[in-house]
């Protein structure tokens, strides 16, 4: 079974947020998530978050759509990133379903797997697939979340403190019950605990000749004898 990300793709952020994607982007945007709004790998060097938290925004439930009836949960997401930087960056964990009236929602799948690419400044694609049950009055059916794409705002472009990961009326597809809608539309919104900043990283300023290649970590590294001047590795 594919790993889910119906309800509580965050985006997570999230994030939260992001990979459906060409190789060319990939290896464009290597992305990193901060807990600051780093600048110099010296003066202000980022704390990466390691560990994702997000979760429905205050008064604001998870909507999945249907033509029988609308389930509106809560949501929470917990999990952790496979690496501090990548194209895109991993992120495995789980959802959380709760305070969804007479109906329940629940994870089919025992984890998920979201990725988040940086497309811009302060913003990334934030995608994610996988299935859901959901048991209410009139519906009692699963759904496939493949294709789901949300979009990533940190706390800079955000209108949440913390940043968000937005959802809005995507397609979901029955994967199995009688009686089932054969597809439902998907809205959510969800937010980190913590300030997340969508960063990536530049070489600028420091070592002569050098500069930071795709495929290397934290370091401005091999010779390019097109750039002249000094080269400090940074996060924008």
């Amino acid at each position: 079974m594919k790993p889910i990300k119906m309800f509580g793709l965050v985006a997570l952020a999230a994030l939260m947020a992001m990979a459906f994607i060409s190789a060319s982007s990939a290896m464009a945007e290597d992305t990193v998530l901060c807990s600051n709004d780093a600048e110099m790998q010296h003066q202000n060097p980022c704390v990466a978050v390691k560990h994702v938290h997000e979760t429905t925004l205050a008064g604001t439930k998870a909507k999945l759509l249907t033509s029988i009836v609308n389930v509106e949960c809560d949501v929470l997401f917990l999990g952790d990133t496979t690496t501090e930087e990548g194209a895109p960056l991993v992120i495995k964990g789980n959802f959380t379903y709760t305070n969804c009236g007479s109906c329940t929602v629940e994870e089919v799948s025992k984890g998920v797997e979201i990725e988040v690419l940086r497309e811009g400044h302060e913003t990334s694609k934030v995608v994610g697939e996988g299935e859901v049950h959901v048991n209410c009055s009139g519906l009692n059916c699963t759904y496939n979340g493949e294709g789901l794409v949300g979009t990533g705002k940190g706390p800079l472009l955000s209108s949440e403190t913390n940043g968000s990961v937005v959802i809005t009326e995507q397609t979901t597809k029955k994967v199995s019950g009688l009686f089932c809608p054969s597809t439902g539309k998907l809205d959510i919104t969800t937010t980190p605990l913590v300030k997340t900043y969508i960063k990536k990283m530049v070489c600028s300023g420091l070592i002569p000749g050098l500069y930071l290649s795709f495929g290397t970590a934290r370091e401005c590294t091999n010779d390019d004898p097109g750039m002249e001047g000094t080269w400090e590795l940074k996060w924008v």
